[in-house]
């Protein structure tokens, strides 16, 4: 070390006092001239409270909002309903004519018998399937079914006046006594008669699936036709210019003082003609153009009104985009950010020429992804050339069979001897390996050498010869098929397409008569060459010059020139042809079943549970429902003999007279939302609390505590609930021990027995009771939640500074919330049903005395006066029953579709990802 050089430690202790006064910011403008002074403490606490009322208050009027939107969405719905399913059944009968016009007469004929499409197209199987339901569901019409329907819809008739002679003798049975009915007949025609309807529905879908299922096999087999159909409409809609004959023009003056020009499209009909006639499409082709909307092409011009709404809308969002700005970036964003997420929708747009072209796009594009799988000729060529190419080696097939190829060789594998037989799917695995084929290669040449060992001793030929002699044979079906499949196929096209190059020759075989003109075409001639012009190509010619000469009357002008567009439209359908060889092939059954095994496994797996669902939930539902529109009540209930009434909705909003029964279902229903209210909160907040006791840190014997709860929940409720009954209820010795000490004058009142206060301590028993039953539920389900909350969060927040308090509703109950909101939905539901509680406890005492129903309690629930008026009480108002079920149904949709719309599950779920 030098002289002059100091230690480090020197150095530090003699520059130390030079800052010994502390650091000097006067250099910082910006910190020297500071003038800030923090906020007071009662401006912090009142914009604290300020922030959190108005946030309650935004609550309470999104609620409010909510109920208005749902209110909004089941109209909306419901007119939307008959809206859709009208249009539905419009374009259910407008398939079915399509249909029926675009097939063959086997099609046409699959609309009266059903299979018979499937039958002539190779699909056997399918279409006697089809056609025995069709001759089961005749028979049980003719038997059964059409007398049900009429007595479903003569429900409760008792006499024969006003009706003809053939409908009394078909509506009363011959044991029916002085024209009444038997008893519960009206039951019986009931439920038969909704059984029948679901039949008829059932075959109506069976005789459908059958229709289109006969159609998609002629498409199938004739797929070339119908791509180049969609192809054509595409074609029209993006080259409408070259076709000005399908519209109008007319040129308008626009509000703005322009003018534009306004298409007026012809009707479908019209351009079905147009575009056969004018520019030669074919017959399908022009079926096909006529189906696009032309009547949504034009760009539709807003009215006076609409320009006004738009203006109207185009300013609010200007100005609410303004505004959402300036409060996200002030004081009030923590308040009202989340409300100022809205963006307004869209209007569908289903007007215009990108309308027109986007529907004949994904036409097309449908059609090509639907029926492009049933070609497989690539897949059978690729299938023969992998089979031939194993066959030209058939002594290292007879090598691998036994393992002495060098594949098993350098596998280590042991020779197998030469007089034992290997199982195809054994010697498969040696196959692939030495031959690199697929496994369904390895099995069918295994298969075949095994059959050919076999066979030698009555044919004499070797099995080496035999595999020789398979592989000459699948040679010759591979250029078989691809000579028929494509050459001769496309010689086919060309033909066709010469023949209306040439009209007079179509001419002359024409006069010769339909049987002649197609044997001409598809069969050989004289000097035995063919033109191989497949029957269904012979028959659209010969259709083709049959309409030529009703259309234009044989005027030779007009028909050269209307073959020769036709030629120059089917140059597009050649050119498919050559760049497509096609070999359209429909699924036979059995690969069908088979598909049920395979990718659609899952069908199979839910047929059985939604079978289940439909015998126990839906059809006594929708005869519930149909029960609620007749007069299965009083006296009625007694005999089963009820006609169609819609008294008892009448009757349930009834407000005049003691005891009445809207008033009681009004009152019910308050109680009912008080009791859902508190079953659902106490126990959701007073489990959580419990919780979180147990889970802490500090807390001993946790696992003993859990015991207990599980013990209490492994006691059958309606035992927990009975003996509580007797605890509380008149008698019991919690009044008995009130008695002895004075506090009441009899053994009959207070808990469970109080009518003068409207069984208030009933309720209130009724809440506890609850309570004791309910919290090891979500104590549970809230302790498995804690377990799972990242400790990291915890710790973060503790270092920021928050507080136990603070972690607690910004993690802990955020996380709780997100997860079980969807079980408090459903909590809260199935406690506006909670019968075990109510009926278990109280039966729905005590009595009101004759101010509700004489069979309704003050702590009845809607679900429990439903039980007692339908099946405890002597007069079995069903039909009551009936529409208070609905009722219910309605109000437990209707709280669902409300809270569902603002639960954080659904609104924030990327937030805990």
């Amino acid at each position: 070390m030098n002289e002059n050089e100091q230690p480090p430690s020197v150095a530090t202790a003699e520059a130390k006092p030079e800052h010994s006064e502390g650091i000097d910011f006067g250099s910082v403008s910006a910190l020297a001239n500071s003038e800030f002074t923090p906020e007071p403490w009662y401006k912090s606490l009142g914009f604290s409270v300020l922030e959190k009322l108005l946030a309650f208050g935004l609550f309470i009027l999104g609620i409010i909002l909510d109920v208005f939107k749902t209110l909004y969405v089941i109209v909306k719905g419901l007119f939307v309903g008959i809206y859709k399913i009208g249009l539905g059944v419009y374009h259910f009968f407008r398939n079915v004519v399509r249909m029926c016009k675009e097939g063959d007469r086997y099609v046409k004929c699959s609309t009266f018998c059903c299979g018979l499409g499937n039958i002539h197209g190779g699909q056997k199987a399918d279409g006697f399937i089809y056609l025995g339901v069709e001759i089961l569901f005749l028979i049980y019409m003719a038997a059964f079914g059409w007398r049900a329907i009429l007595n479903l819809i003569l429900l409760g008739l008792k006499d024969r006046m006003g009706l003809p002679d053939w409908l009394s003798e078909v509506y009363w049975d011959e044991d029916f006594e002085e024209f009444k009915l038997p008893s519960n007949s009206s039951l019986r025609f009931l439920i038969v008669g909704v059984l029948t309807i679901m039949v008829i529905a059932a075959f109506v879908f069976v005789w459908y699936s059958s229709l289109k299922s006969a159609h998609d096999n002629y498409i199938i087999r004739h797929n070339l036709y119908f791509m180049q159909a969609h192809a054509d409409q595409v074609k029209a809609v993006n080259e409408l210019h070259r076709y000005d004959e399908f519209f109008t023009s007319e040129t308008k003056n626009d509000p703005q003082g322009g003018t534009y020009v306004k298409l007026k499209f012809k009707s479908p009909r019209q351009i079905y003609s147009i575009a056969r006639n004018t520019y030669g499409f074919s017959e399908l082709s022009a079926r096909y153009i006529s189906y696009l909307p032309w009547s949504h092409y034009p760009e539709k011009a807003p009215n006076g009104f609409e320009r006004f709404i738009t203006k109207v809308k185009d300013g609010f969002y200007k100005k609410y985009a303004a505004v959402a700005a300036k409060i996200k970036q002030g004081k009030w964003s923590s308040v009202f950010g989340k409300y100022l997420e809205w963006e307004p929708m869209k209007k569908k747009v289903v007007y215009g020429s990108a309308y027109v072209r986007d529907v004949a796009t994904a036409e097309f594009n449908r059609f090509r992804h639907t029926y492009d799988k049933y070609n497989d000729y690539l897949s059978v060529t690729r299938d023969m050339e992998s089979l031939i190419r194993v066959l030209e080696k058939p002594e290292l097939i007879v090598d691998a069979i036994y393992a002495r190829d060098p594949v098993s060789a350098q596998n280590g594998l042991p020779p197998v001897d030469q007089n034992e037989v290997v199982k195809p799917k054994v010697a498969a695995s040696r196959i692939v390996g030495a031959f690199e084929c697929s496994y369904d290669d390895g099995v069918r040449v295994a298969t075949y050498y095994n059959r050919a060992v076999k066979d030698q001793p009555k044919t004499g030929v070797e099995p080496l010869q035999q595999l020789r002699n398979i592989h000459k044979v699948l040679v010759a079906k591979r250029e078989d098929f691809i000579r028929i499949n494509s050459t001769q196929r496309l010689a086919g096209v060309h033909e066709v397409l010469r023949l209306y190059q040439n009209p007079k020759e179509l001419e002359d075989l024409f006069v010769s008569g339909k049987q002649t003109f197609i044997e001409a075409l598809s069969g050989k001639d004289a000097e035995g060459n063919c033109r191989y012009v497949s029957v269904h190509e012979a028959k659209s010619l010969f259709r083709e010059v049959e309409y030529v000469h009703k259309q234009f009357q044989d005027d030779p002008a007009r028909i050269n020139e209307y073959f020769a567009k036709r030629a120059e439209d089917y140059k597009d359908t050649v050119a498919v042809f050559e760049k497509y060889p096609f070999h359209g092939q429909p699924l036979r059954f059995k690969k069908k079943a088979k598909q049920f095994l395979d990718e659609r496994f899952a069908v199979t797996v839910m047929s059985l549970p939604v079978l289940g669902a439909m015998v126990s939930c839906v059809i006594p539902l929708i005869i519930s429902i149909i029960v609620a529109f007749t007069a299965y009540t009083g006296s009625n209930a007694a005999t089963g003999n009820f006609g169609w009434d819609a008294s008892a909705w009448a009757n349930m909003f009834n407000m005049t007279g003691s005891g009445n029964l809207g008033g009681t279902f009004l009152y019910i229903l308050g109680w009912d939302m008080v009791w859902a209210f508190f079953a659902t909160f106490t126990n959701y907040i007073l489990g959580i609390v419990l919780a979180l006791l147990i889970n802490k840190k500090s807390i001993k014997f946790k696992k003993v505590f859990r015991m207990f709860f599980v013990i209490s929940i492994a006691i059958p409720q309606f035992v927990t609930l009975l003996a509580m009954s007797k605890i509380l209820g008149p008698g019991g010795p919690i009044n008995k021990w009130a008695y002895d000490q004075g506090w009441t004058t009899s053994l009959d009142t207070w808990w469970l027995n109080d009518p003068a206060n409207q069984g208030l301590s009933a309720k209130i028993c009724l809440i506890l009771v609850n309570v004791w039953i309910g919290i090891p539920y979500t104590m549970l389900s809230t302790s498995g939640i804690l377990m799972n909350i990242p400790e990291d969060l915890y710790e973060s927040a503790s270092i920021d500074g928050a507080s136990p308090w603070t972690q607690f509703w910004k993690i802990t109950m955020p996380y709780i919330l997100f997860v079980t909101g969807p079980s408090l939905l459903t909590t809260f539901i199935g406690n506006i049903n909670n019968f075990n509680v109510i009926y278990f406890l109280t039966g729905g005492g005590p009595g009101t005395g004759g101010i509700l129903h004489d069979k309704a309690g003050y702590t009845d629930l809607l679900i429990t006066f439903l039980f007692k008026i339908t099946v405890e009480a002597d007069t079995h108002l069903y039909s009551i029953g009936s529409v208070i079920g609905i009722l219910v149904f309605a109000i437990c949709a209707f709280f669902s579709l409300i809270v569902y719309a603002r639960m954080g599950s659904t609104q924030n779920e990327e937030a805990f990802q």
